[in-house]
């Protein structure tokens, strides 16, 4: 069985097409500099730190982002002054949620007013990237966040365990008829829970989403070398890639699979 970690970063790819921050809360900017590992990005350094600038494009069409594991996430709104549901600690006068994840390593992710910059200009900073590659001041695995999904506010609930629950109290705004889960003015506080290995509660400024870039080349590898775990870039180096493979090296998206 998946971890929750690998579990979190394959759903969020496969719904929205885009690697997951993990840990969720973990703050990541525009530029930074990064290895994958265990389907996770870890951050090393930034461009600023090699003297790279570059522009931001500004998304300002924000949108809601919502996803749950499919068929194993129930969520349950309890309206202030309605019936408590039954074995819930929230009280009849309560505004909340009741969350109850069916099965482990199950997702519920909310994210409010999410804008997707980009840096404009990543053929430039391709070019940059591929000559410090060849003067020997950068790391082939290196990547490079491009694009990162901000989020005015997010709640992430992840699972570990069959039949996991959580409970959350509003304190603020409980007279509202319509409730948001991952609202941060309702100042949202959990009265009970079990079985869950992530909790972001309305929690504000995340980055959830994000793509990266790296080195890539197109030198052909026979199969025979494939079938030993040989890659193409075991033939690169340095030294080859400013000399014998010069015109071999690109600059693209990178995905957790190409460095597995």
């Amino acid at each position: 069985m998946k971890g929750p970690q690998k579990q979190y970063t394959d759903e969020m790819k496969r719904k929205f097409g885009y690697m997951a921050t993990w840990l969720p809360g973990v703050p990541l900017k525009m530029g930074d500099i990064g290895v994958i590992r265990d389907n996770a990005f870890t951050r090393i350094a930034g461009l600023e730190d090699f003297n790279i600038g570059f522009d931001i494009r500004e998304d300002e069409t924000p949108e809601d982002l919502e996803y749950s594991s499919k068929g194993s996430v129930s969520v349950t709104t309890k309206l202030s002054g309605t019936i408590t549901p039954p074995g819930s600690s929230l009280g009849n006068l309560d505004a909340g949620f009741i969350v109850e994840f069916s099965g482990a390593n199950s997702i519920l992710f909310k994210a409010n007013k999410t804008k997707t910059n980009l840096i404009k200009n990543t053929i430039k900073l391709g070019d940059e990237v591929i000559k410090l590659y060849k003067e020997g001041k950068w790391n082939k695995k290196w990547v490079v966040i491009t694009e990162l999904v901000e989020a005015e506010t997010a709640t992430i609930l992840i699972s570990n365990t069959e039949n996991a629950k959580i409970e959350l109290k509003a304190n603020a705004n409980i007279t509202l008829t319509k409730l948001d889960i991952a609202d941060a003015s309702l100042d949202l506080g959990y009265t009970h829970y079990k079985g869950l290995d992530t909790k972001v509660i309305a929690q504000s400024g995340l980055t959830p989403l994000f793509k990266v870039k790296g080195i890539h080349t197109n030198i052909f590898v026979p199969p025979v070398f494939k079938e030993k775990g040989i890659t193409a870039f075991d033939f690169v180096t340095p030294a080859t890639a400013a000399d014998e493979f010069k015109d071999d090296l690109f600059f693209d998206y990178v995905s957790s699979d190409d460095w597995e």
